[in-house]
């Protein structure tokens, strides 16, 4: 059976139209941690990533999908979050784009 949707059809036309989503992850320890809509990070398990670093707070950080766009929130952690050398300020948001390396405490996480 032929799937093949050619671009002139009526589906075709409107399969065209409908914008690919960017699909953004995390690197983490060498892995690729996919970014979904909210991803909680710090020292304790309770967090979707847990990171083993003793500069890093219990719960440091959360990254949140917001529209379109990823942005990094610092959740009053005792020695701040940074992205690219920049630190977050308490509570408020930060915009992401491929490319940023967040640091928590010593550990180095990259967004691609």
């Amino acid at each position: 059976m032929d799937e093949t949707i050619h671009i002139s059809s009526t589906v075709g036309q409107r399969l065209y139209k409908v914008k690919k989503t960017d699909s953004r992850a995390l690197v983490f320890q060498g892995k690729k941690i996919p970014l979904v809509s909210e991803i909680k990070l710090g020292r304790s398990r309770s967090n979707d990533v847990t990171v083993d670093d003793r500069m890093v707070s219990r719960w440091h950080c959360v990254i949140q999908k917001i529209k379109d766009d990823y942005y990094i929130k610092d959740l009053n952690s005792l020695n701040g979050t940074y992205v690219n050398k920049i630190k977050v300020p308490a509570n408020k948001y930060m915009k992401l784009k491929k490319g940023d390396v967040i640091h928590l405490g010593k550990t180095e996480l990259t967004i691609i």
